[in-house]
């Protein structure tokens, strides 16, 4: 059954995981491999220049996003988010902020980079049919290293290139500011973005697909059924570790103004023959996350930075 809510988050919160949730998509169908994310924020006045290669050191955007995410990979549940809040980005030399959170670049060529890598899935309250009587699920935050090979060099309006990506996952609990290790989640994703095209009517599109790696921690904390939770239709269930599933995400952006860009973006995640595809927690195969975004940008640096590639 599909059940889908529309859930405005507090304040703390949100700020909190828009860091993480917006660097796109994982084994939980909350926004992972993603990266075929929302799209960017409000492009700089520099896009519509000679010059797209050139960004403001830093930009202050107001971020509007409507989008409908699943509880996890394989539930037929999903939530509707509603988020309007602020952010800040930073393209530094070796340390920036942007849609992926803060990060820190430790190598870079014209080839391949390194950096790590951010991600995040909303908590799964107690309006999820499935676990009825079992404990909620935290927020979850993930965090560690990632590689970028670009195919054919880094190109400012047309960027292809595979991200290898591992962090470790915490659950973060907002109630008493508790943080739990919870396993391993890897991955790989072909990322395609293309700002050439279109250039004339500034329109940005994207293409993503990507595979998933979880261990068995990773994946008890979705899928595992302890034997207090047991009832007649929800076997007991412990996870392995192994293949997580699948996506393929596409997204596309326009600038509308010199401070206003608008964009929509949706993901297709596939479980079949997952690690975890037998536990009772599982309803369906596939999953669709989608949404819509508007950005404002509201102040921007006057110094301008050349930027080595499309942005994430």
């Amino acid at each position: 059954m599909m059940h889908s809510v529309f859930r405005p988050f507090p304040v703390v919160m949100l700020l909190i995981m828009f860091a993480l949730i917006l660097s796109p998509c994982s084994a939980s169908a909350r926004s992972e491999s993603g990266e075929s994310a929302p799209p960017a924020a409000a492009e700089s006045p520099a896009d519509s220049g000679e010059d797209v290669a050139e960004k403001p050191l830093w930009e202050f955007v107001l971020f509007n996003t409507v989008s409908r995410i699943p509880h996890y990979r394989g539930a037929d549940e999903a939530d509707w988010y509603i988020l309007p809040l602020p952010y800040f980005i930073y393209r530094g030399e070796f340390f920036q902020v942007d849609r992926q959170g803060v990060r820190g670049i430790f190598f870079r060529s014209e080839y391949f980079e390194s950096d790590i890598s951010l991600f995040g899935n909303p908590p799964v309250e107690d309006d999820n049919e499935a676990r009825e009587g079992m404990p909620d699920l935290d927020a979850l935050g993930e965090v560690g290293p990632s590689i970028k090979w670009y195919f054919t060099g880094r190109d400012p309006l047309n960027d292809l290139y595979l991200r290898a990506a591992l962090r470790g996952a915490f659950s973060v609990s907002f109630d008493d500011v508790d943080l739990e290790y919870e396993g391993l989640h890897g991955g790989f994703n072909l990322i395609y973005n293309n700002r050439r095209m279109f250039q004339d009517r500034q329109i940005r599109f994207g293409f993503n697909i990507g595979i998933d790696f979880t261990d068995s921690g990773y994946n008890g904390y979705f899928y595992d059924v302890a034997e207090d939770f047991v009832r007649p239709d929800r076997p007991g269930y412990n996870a392995d570790g192994g293949y997580a599933g699948f996506s393929v995400g596409v997204s596309g952006s326009k600038r509308l103004t010199d401070t206003l860009s608008m964009g929509v973006y949706t993901r297709w995640d596939n479980i079949e023959g997952a690690a975890f595809e037998d536990s009772p927690l599982v309803k369906q195969k596939n999953n669709i996350f989608f949404g819509a975004v508007l950005t404002w940008r509201i102040a921007a640096s006057k110094k301008m930075v050349r930027i080595e590639g499309v942005e994430d």
